[in-house]
């Protein structure tokens, strides 16, 4: 089971980061003083990319009146940290989900990915808690030490699958059972390369044990990720590794004020919402060929 933390940190830093038009994007997105005009450039860099959300756009997921046909419409529309998401969505995809595993389904784990990501922004109505572009964006990356796992030390990640389904234990507590690195910290060394925020950093460092997180600023997002995580795991919509039966932590339940009530009318929308979203289910319809540009 044993790997150096130097030779991981090195396969890791081998693994593709977003590229220059996609690291535009994010930039844009986060800087207060961009303007639709300034986003639109930097999606149409690439044709490919900007196509897609387009595409993705007019899913049923967001429930617009009415079609969007230009960039600029779904930029002012869905907002900048929306078309952000979705640019690092069809970046994710393509960059880790076109390789294929005999002992791990990516297309069951890219809608597991997906349905965390939009029961994580749900959970946010339900608290009133305003960031549900950034809950969206760290549910969809909060596993991807999984993948990574998958990629760079795949007969490790085979036996904690194995072991996980044999003692019908959470994907997490096979792993320490194993005394292996775990996905939180592949995905945390993973998202550092990115580039990307301390909250994203945070919630794929602590989703699964969220009473270890020490970042007081992180650990709402850490609770609604890791509620919504379980949540999803119950529905048992997609796949994850985990064969444990899924039991809130009370602590996070209490830290972000959830009350029984408040969580059965959240997770019968969250059925609903999720019945509706085949547009970004269907991992064939994310990826594109985007060599050509």
């Amino acid at each position: 089971m044993e790997t150096s933390i130097n030779k991981l940190s090195k396969k890791i830093n081998d693994l593709p980061t977003p590229d220059f038009i996609v690291q535009r994007i994010i930039n844009v997105a986060s800087d207060p003083e961009s303007s639709t005009k300034d986003l639109n450039m930097a999606v149409l860099q690439s044709p490919t990319l900007s196509a897609k959300i387009l595409k993705l756009s007019n899913s049923a997921y967001y429930a617009l009146p009415r079609k969007i046909t230009k960039l600029s419409q779904a930029i002012n529309i869905l907002g900048f940290k929306t078309v952000r998401n979705l640019a690092l969505g069809v970046f994710t995809a393509n960059s880790y989900f076109k390789k294929e595993y005999e002992f791990f389904n990516t297309e069951k784990f890219w809608k597991h990915l997906m349905s965390t990501a939009m029961a994580s922004e749900l959970l946010c109505k339900y608290l009133n808690y305003p960031d549900k572009e950034e809950a969206f964006l760290s549910g969809m990356l909060h596993d991807m030490g999984k993948i990574v796992m998958a990629y760079v030390m795949p007969d490790i990640f085979e036996i904690i699958l194995k072991v996980a389904r044999h003692k019908k234990i959470k994907f997490h507590q096979a792993e320490d059972l194993l005394n292996t690195y775990s996905h939180q910290i592949v995905g945390k060394m993973l998202f550092e390369n990115w580039g990307l925020s301390e909250l994203i950093i945070n919630t794929a460092a602590y989703h699964d044990t969220p009473s270890e997180a020490k970042d007081s600023d992180s650990k709402m997002m850490i609770g609604i990720v890791s509620i919504a995580n379980l949540s999803v795991n119950t529905i048992m919509y997609g796949y994850s590794g985990n064969f444990g039966i899924e039991i809130p932590d009370d602590k996070t339940w209490n830290n972000i004020g959830l009350t029984p009530k408040l969580y059965l009318n959240y997770f019968k929308e969250l059925e609903e919402k999720i019945n509706k979203s085949n547009d970004f289910m269907n991992l064939k319809d994310i990826i594109v060929d985007m060599d050509g540009e």
